[in-house]
């Protein structure tokens, strides 16, 4: 994906697309996902819970289902920290802009990684060498809606409805190797409100979903949430790269 945050791009999103590639798809449903990008890209901060749940295979038991809550605070283009509760436990991610830092509250032990500088390239960076997934990252993207339209075989406007009370424009698509749907508000700010992927090609169809709750527009947020002070007794302990695994 593209690197960058916090930029206006639906502009040249719009002009590097040729007739073709829009004559594939609703140029409805596409507006309102570059309208819902363009507004996530003009954010020079903001918060928001993540409520996901996901299937994991088991041989014994086939898909089970799992859960987090996560709450996630973007502070600038250097600066996040995620709170995650579920079946993992409670486990800290803080980005200052420098360090990487991980806490597990259950087993009272940390890691720090010395990243990039920025948001985007610290997230590139901890998933491709890590293998850590953070929430919301892909609606970061200036390029999330021109991924979508080189992956995607269809791209439709199934209409309006409501998730948890509010209005949402229903979206949905496919691609070669997921099915993927979006609920995107229909108010000022058409930030996401939900979102579903079924990953066709692995066995059983997992899915992932995920609803987008408490937005915070632009909150001031202090320095110090993001730096990371290591609890009494807590061990340090070394993060395993992906490389180290196989």
């Amino acid at each position: 994906m593209k690197k960058g945050f916090f930029l206006i791009m639906v502009a040249c999103l719009l002009s590097g697309r040729t007739e073709a590639q829009r004559s594939q798809f609703d140029t409805v449903a596409v507006s309102i996902l570059d309208r819902m990008s363009e507004m996530i890209g003009q954010l020079g901060s903001c918060s928001a819970t993540v409520k996901s749940n996901y299937d994991v295979s088991s041989q014994q038991l086939g898909l089970v289902k799992h859960s987090d809550v996560e709450h996630v605070y973007v502070g600038g283009p250097d600066k996040m920290l995620v709170r995650s509760e579920g079946d993992k436990g409670t486990r800290y991610l803080m980005y200052n802009g420098k360090m990487l830092s991980y806490y597990s509250v259950d087993k009272n032990h940390y890691a720090q990684v010395k990243v990039p500088s920025n948001v985007m390239d610290m997230i590139d960076y901890m998933n491709k060498d890590y293998g850590i997934v953070f929430p919301m990252s892909d609606f970061m993207y200036p390029g999330f809606v021109d991924d979508i339209i080189n992956e995607a075989r269809t791209i439709v406007l199934l209409g309006m409805t409501k998730v948890d009370g509010k209005d949402c424009f229903h979206i949905a698509g496919t691609a070669k190797d997921k099915t993927f749907q979006f609920w995107i508000a229909d108010d000022a700010f058409s930030l996401p409100v939900k979102m579903v992927i079924v990953y066709t090609d692995k066995p059983l169809n997992p899915q992932y979903e995920a609803t987008y709750c408490d937005w915070q527009i632009n909150p001031t947020l202090p320095e110090s949430i993001f730096e990371f002070r290591a609890p009494p007794n807590a061990q340090k302990i070394k993060l395993k790269p992906l490389s180290a695994k196989k």
